[in-house]
């Protein structure tokens, strides 16, 4: 049984999974939709391997070896195969494009629908379901060069379609109501928009009022009837908003594009200068060289980390 078919058939048994009156399969569903993406890609890796390299491309380890013209070919070698952040890496190196941040919203919304099992229902795997069609559909018809819908069949094809269309109309009703409020910052705004029920991993997040300072306001997941204040909220939002462009600044260097706030110890938002948590606008220039206050000094403003050790030592 080759990867392809195995990938459109876990894709498949999820969507039979998730239209079963049984919740329990909802937990299978997750896992068979998420497997099938996963293996999606690890085909194309196989498509993409040179001839009698073992299919070196979806190989954890790839070793060198001499062919019969005394030249090196990579040889995948071993039976485990790559997990997401080499895939990642693999994709990117071949200049194959992926919404990242929406396959980690799918590996969210499984783990919740695991984790959570007590509270899960069908508007949960909605939003994982509808996120995987948005995934499966541009990697079939751009790097696979098939028709989805010929793909996948026409009854898995229609099933995808009518969640991702019953989820995006509630998702935006959801949507439509945070964004009367008045945030701090658009890109608090979106964390919003992006976040995800603790309780029962949905992303149906919605205001309990319109028109309002959105920090003066409650929240309330549509899924499970969750009901959160803003700052129980915030720091977990935009923490996942923010944590791809925090691993590249880890990984490449650079500045982290957020700290804590010197106020209130809630998350700041240092390219955009203010606070998620109570709007606090910090000094950014040293008062005293006027060398840029990195993330890392905010804690010492109005003064860059270096004079502020200067000064405590004069006293």
């Amino acid at each position: 049984m080759s990867i392809l078919k195995n990938a459109i058939d876990s894709i498949a048994i999820g969507l039979e999974d998730y239209q079963s009156p049984d919740k329990r399969r909802i937990i299978s569903s997750a896992r068979n939709i998420s497997a099938g993406i996963l293996l999606l890609f690890k085909y194309k890796l196989c498509e993409l391997s040179p001839p009698g390299s073992n299919e070196s491309l979806i190989k954890q380890q790839i070793l060198p070896k001499i062919n019969a013209t005394g030249g090196v070919d990579w040889v995948g070698k071993g039976g485990k195969t790559v997990d997401v952040q080499n895939i990642k890496k693999r994709f990117e190196s071949l200049d194959i494009t992926v919404d990242w941040k929406r396959l980690d919203q799918i590996k969210k919304y499984r783990n919740n629908i695991e984790h959570y099992y007590d509270t899960q229902n069908f508007q949960s795997a909605q939003g994982l379901i509808s996120n995987s069609f948005l995934i499966i559909r541009d990697f079939i018809s751009e790097y696979l060069n098939e028709d989805p819908k010929k793909l996948l069949g026409d009854k898995a094809w229609a099933t995808l379609i009518e969640v991702n269309e019953v989820h995006e109309k509630e998702k935006l009703a959801c949507v439509d109501t945070l964004e009367t409020l008045g945030f701090f910052n658009d890109e608090i705004l979106d964390s919003f928009k992006n976040y995800s029920c603790k309780k029962c991993g949905s992303g149906l997040i919605m205001s309990s009022e319109k028109n309002m300072r959105a920090i003066e306001i409650e929240y309330t997941c549509k899924s499970c009837g969750n009901t959160l204040p803003y700052e129980d909220i915030v720091n977990d939002a935009v923490s996942e908003y923010f944590s791809h462009e925090v691993y590249l600044s880890y990984k490449e260097g650079g500045d982290s594009p957020i700290t804590n706030c010197p106020e209130c110890e809630g998350i700041y938002l240092y390219n955009e200068k203010i606070c998620s948590s109570c709007g606090y606008i910090a000094e950014h220039e040293c008062q005293k060289c006027s060398s840029p206050i990195l993330p890392e000094e905010l804690d010492a403003e109005p003064f860059c980390g270096y004079c502020k050790h200067i000064m405590s030592k004069d006293d």
